[in-house]
């Protein structure tokens, strides 16, 4: 026999086979100890710490306060700025940015990509080429300018963005990282923002994104929405696919009105490449009027005809008061 092998009979015949004994040895290996009781416990603490340093929400309530609460709001529905793009339209932008910070009565939802904010670590990293600043240096100009309006109570709610986003590749979030000293609420899931003004409320749901966007009828994603989303909304407000249109819609008996929001990157070579069209008639702008007394919303393609409006209302209005004052007995 040879050494170290075994005898092994395997019939009745009393047949032998050899058989080699299996190697083995000893070792003190680490045997690692799943404890299911304290992973959830760690995971339901980590949970709760995420959920309490997080910025974001889903919904918020904002009380408007004007100089003429007799007269509307003017609320600037600003999506798609693209600052840090050449291809942005930085004239049009600041011409309306700079009209909501100075008017009486004009306030702003902005909803996502305030920023390009390209990164070789996302999967568009030939827009990097298209940015002469980097990400942090486009999130400290948002932060600076948009800070500017939260600090005179002109911004009633932000959103979210895909460009936004793209931070979260390096392990941040823009909310998190620009927005967590602004006043405003900042709904980075979307959601719903109830304004109270005068006697009113208006609901108004508002996302970056959502799905039922259609080329030939932009605002078709505002009414997948309200339908499937945010039942209760008054004014529905989308951006992402640079297209621009407002719509008085009805459902139910109740009014509604969906806004497909536009862009100030008005020069988008992707855009024009893809078949997104050209973006020309598409610049952001679009502002709705809401007022004090009675429901009534009323929409303004261009942030000027809506300051338009304004100044007509201030004019009759000092008119009127100063009628009032003739009228008085001496």
């Amino acid at each position: 026999m040879k050494e170290g092998f075994k005898t092994l009979i395997i019939d009745p015949q009393g047949t032998e086979k050899l058989i080699k004994p299996r190697q083995t040895f000893e070792a003190n290996k680490k045997i690692p100890i799943i404890d299911e009781a304290s992973m959830m416990a760690h995971l339901i603490e980590a949970r709760k710490i995420y959920r309490e340093m997080e910025v974001g929400q889903r919904e918020a309530t904002v009380d408007l306060k004007t100089p003429y609460p007799d007269l509307p709001a003017y609320v600037w529905l600003n999506t798609d700025d693209h600052l840090g793009s050449v291809l942005t339209d930085y004239e049009s932008f600041m011409r309306d940015f700079n009209t909501v910070k100075n008017r009486p009565n004009f306030f702003m939802i902005s909803n996502g990509d305030e920023v390009d904010n390209f990164m070789v670590i996302n999967g568009a990293k030939t827009g990097t080429y298209e940015n002469p600043m980097s990400p942090q240096q486009q999130g400290k100009l948002f932060q600076k300018m948009f800070k500017g309006m939260d600090d005179l109570d002109k911004i009633i709610a932000f959103s979210f963005g895909n460009h936004n986003q793209w931070l979260r590749g390096a392990g941040y979030k823009f909310e998190n990282t620009w927005l967590q000293d602004f006043k405003a609420p900042v709904l980075n899931c979307g959601g719903v923002v109830t304004i109270k003004y005068g006697s009113q409320e208006y609901k108004v749901a508002i996302s970056h994104m959502h799905w039922g966007s259609s080329k030939l009828n932009p605002t078709n994603a505002c009414k997948r929405m309200l339908e499937h989303d945010y039942p209760e909304a008054d004014i529905i407000f989308l951006g992402h696919t640079h297209q621009k249109e407002v719509l008085h819609f009805n459902r139910a008996g109740k009014d509604h009105v969906g806004v497909i929001g536009g862009t100030y990157k008005t020069s988008d070579e992707f855009g024009s490449e893809h078949g997104y069209g050209s973006c020309r008639g598409n610049i952001g702008g679009i502002t709705l009027a809401i007022f004090p007394d009675t429901k009534k919303i009323v929409p303004f393609y261009s942030i000027q005809e809506a300051e338009e409006d304004l100044l007509l209302r201030l004019e009759v209005k000092d008119k009127y008061e100063k009628m009032a004052l003739k009228s008085i007995p001496k």
